[in-house]
């Protein structure tokens, strides 16, 4: 019977695939099912070389990979080499000076090395978006490969120079050229190489105790160790010298902090046949490392013997030297008693890292994609929140439209037809205003530290001191001259009404300047209005300096007006023809009074507050009015409709660079916008490449059902 469809799942082959190694199997079909296996290998391999290299690290991604690193000297470049076949560059000191990618697909047909620097930061170490990738060289032989991996070196050390100058440098050249000591930026290696693995693995640079030049190289390149490892979905390779003590590795202590479990970390034993037979002890202890009984990795040890000077230079095939390797693990001690034998030697090394990172790909697939998908609708939600690019060949028509409608935003919400805020906002500081004027009339007194006038017992800072009967006859008598007897001295009421109408200065003061504040919030609110000027920050400053050009005009002409307004009250003629209003006010006054027992001796007196109280009644009332129809007419209903003429008769005069300037995007939105495109794009490159792969899988999936599963069709 056929399987159902959903038991054929890329996960359950894969694992199928995996389990079934030409290895681990017997089967008569295992050839088929290992050549399977390196081909959805590849198909993962190329997918996780493709996200890196769209930039996929820079959206934090945590692509898994494998990240090599070590101490200097611990014999890294040679497992390097044995990793991937190629000869490295060799120096005393540090060799490796910017991280090195290393793809390597088992492919038929001849042996090729391209070479890709990949700048994905700026000299600053800030992410470069979209990371700039150079092709540098593709390598036909392995022998070539270490010469071009020093030019390229070199290249990445040199960020400003051409990367084709150094196509011709010999190592002296490179060694005599002024770089950087080392690097964020990486060199990229895609090797085909028909007798390969299928691995991905980043080698990044030995750490160092010091350097001759710069300390600050000893803490840049641990940091940049441990930017790669703190990944959780890096697989971290440790090379330690076997001749060392583990404790003493700084790369292991890295290690240790980024994968404090050892879920994640995997140990390479170098130089094993730096061991004499007489370190009993340190034989001992790897064994019982790879043996896995005092290992605290959980994916263990493994122990790799390299080749020396002397077999390197003799040019010995790949197949030898693992003969070679073979040998040593078979015939010395301890090794050739470690039963795991799958522990030992380079081969057995590369194939199992291999099975581990592809694995932990399959697995992080589904994650990779959702985080994908959820970064580009943000991306996009930010692209989309910009206010449109505006594209014309008529700025003068542009800006004009915005003037006009700039303008009219700001009259209706003077006028208050539009939004109702801004006018019921300054009716409540008229309010205030009527208020504190009306807080400034006459506090009459029969005696002293009585209120005749209970409304306005309170605090205020602009309240008349009380005037009582006694102070009245003093002010009667210092006026009197040749009056008639009976008549009293008109300049008496006079200087008690001028004293409380100089106490209107303040709250008119205090009005003008909250209203012209309050309205030059408003423009400038529109001012700044995405929908006006907000977009374009020259045509924004152009409008501002129009603005308060007219501002300091007007508001000039408006607080000379004010003043004109208090200086006829605050001066003679004291003068009404509100006649009815002032009787009124005066007659109410008195009777409210005349029963009272000292009325007849005070009746001058009584008179005389109730003329200044009736007129100051009127007269408060009358300038109350008159302030507010002032500003209402001659600050906002002008200001509003001369800053519209002055703006539209400045334009025409403007040059048309001068215009076209003014409609100019604002750099930092500018900058925003281009930054928010390359990464949606970015993303959608990605997603692309997830699709694609998902596609890839699926024709797998169908041709392996095919081979495995003829009954299924």
């Amino acid at each position: 019977m056929a399987k159902p469809a959903s038991s054929l799942s890329p996960r359950f082959l894969s694992r199928k695939l995996m389990g079934n190694s030409s290895k681990n199997s017997g089967r008569s079909d295992s050839h088929m099912d290992d050549s399977e296996y390196s081909r959805r290998a590849r198909l993962l391999i190329a997918l996780v070389n493709d996200l890196k290299a769209l930039g996929g690290d820079q959206f934090n991604l945590d692509i898994p990979c494998l990240a090599f690193i070590g101490n200097q000297s611990a014999g890294k470049s040679s497992v390097v080499e044995g990793a991937t076949g190629i000869p490295v560059p060799r120096d005393s000191g540090t060799c490796t000076k910017c991280p090195m990618r290393c793809t390597l697909m088992r492919t038929p047909g001849s042996w090729s090395c391209e070479i890709t620097l990949q700048f994905a930061y700026d000299k600053k170490g800030r992410d470069r978006t979209p990371p700039l990738s150079v092709p540098f060289k593709t390598v036909s032989s392995p022998k070539d490969v270490e010469i071009w991996l020093r030019r390229a070196q070199v290249a990445i050390l040199c960020p400003d120079t051409d990367p084709s100058e150094f196509h011709g440098k010999s190592v002296e050249d490179l060694k005599r050229m002024e770089s950087l000591p080392f690097s964020l930026n990486t060199i990229e290696l895609l090797v085909r190489d028909p007798e390969g693995t299928d691995l991905s693995f980043v080698d990044l640079p030995g750490i160092i105790q010091h350097h001759t030049k710069d300390d600050e190289m000893v803490p840049f390149v641990k940091n940049l160790v441990e930017r790669h490892v703190n990944n959780p979905n890096t697989l971290i390779v440790v090379t330690i010298p076997m001749t060392d003590d583990i404790e003493n590795q700084e790369a292991f202590r890295i290690a240790s902090r980024a994968d404090p479990q050892g879920l994640r970390t995997i140990g390479v034993g170098t130089k094993p046949d730096m061991l004499s037979s007489g370190s009993l002890s340190a034989l001992a202890s790897w064994k019982s490392i790879l043996e896995g009984s005092d290992s605290n990795l959980k994916h263990g040890y493994y122990c790799v013997r390299l080749p020396n000077d002397k077999e390197r230079l003799q040019g010995l095939s790949r197949a030898q030297l693992r003969s070679v390797e073979t040998g040593f693990f078979d015939n010395t001690e301890p090794w050739k008693d470690i039963t795991d034998r799958s522990r030992l030697g380079m081969p057995n090394f590369v194939e199992s890292t291999s099975r581990l990172l592809i694995a932990l790909i399959e697995t992080n697939l589904p994650i990779i994609k959702r985080t994908v998908d959820d970064l580009l609708a943000k991306e996009m939600k930010k692209l989309e929140a910009l206010p449109p690019l505006l594209v014309t060949d008529t700025p003068l028509s542009t800006i004009m439209m915005r003037i006009v409608q700039f303008s009219r935003i700001l009259h209706d919400a003077i006028r208050g037809t539009s939004t109702k805020d801004f006018v019921q906002a300054n009716r409540v500081k008229y309010a205030r205003f009527k208020t504190e004027v009306a807080n400034t009339s006459p506090d009459f007194r029969e005696h002293s530290g009585v209120a005749q006038d209970e409304r306005l017992v309170g605090t205020s800072t602009n309240r008349p001191d009380p005037i009582t009967l006694d102070g009245v006859r003093d002010a009667i008598r210092r006026h009197v001259t040749w009056e008639l007897p009976g008549y009293v001295p008109f300049e008496a009421t006079k200087e008690l009404v001028l004293q409380h109408i100089l106490l209107w200065k303040a709250p008119m003061t205090s009005l003008r300047k909250d209203v012209f504040m309050a309205t030059m919030d408003l423009i400038h609110k529109l001012i700044y209005d995405r929908e006006h000027f907000g977009q374009f920050p020259e045509l924004q400053a152009f409008v501002k300096s129009l603005v308060e050009e007219e501002r300091a005009h007007i508001q000039d002409e408006v607080s000379k007006g004010l003043d004109k307004l208090f200086n006829w009250e605050n001066s003679p003629p004291l003068y009404t023809e509100n006649r009815a209003i002032y009787d009124q006010e005066r007659t109410a006054w008195l009777n409210a009074r005349q029963y009272r027992n000292h009325f007849s001796t005070y009746g001058d007196e009584y008179k005389v507050m109730a003329d200044v109280h009736g007129y100051f009644q009127v007269a408060s009332a009358r300038f109350v009015d008159e302030v507010v129809i002032s500003i209402e007419g001659e600050w906002h209903q002008k200001f509003v409709a001369r800053l519209q003429e002055k703006l539209i008769e400045t334009l025409p005069s403007l040059s048309a660079e001068k215009l076209a300037a003014l409609v100019k995007e604002d750099p930092v939105v500018a900058l925003r916008r281009e930054t928010l495109t390359q990464r949606v794009a970015q993303l959608k490159k990605i997603k692309s490449r997830l699709l694609e792969y998902e596609a890839e899988a699926s024709m797998f999936l169908f041709e392996f059902v095919l081979v495995v599963f003829p009954s299924f069709v």
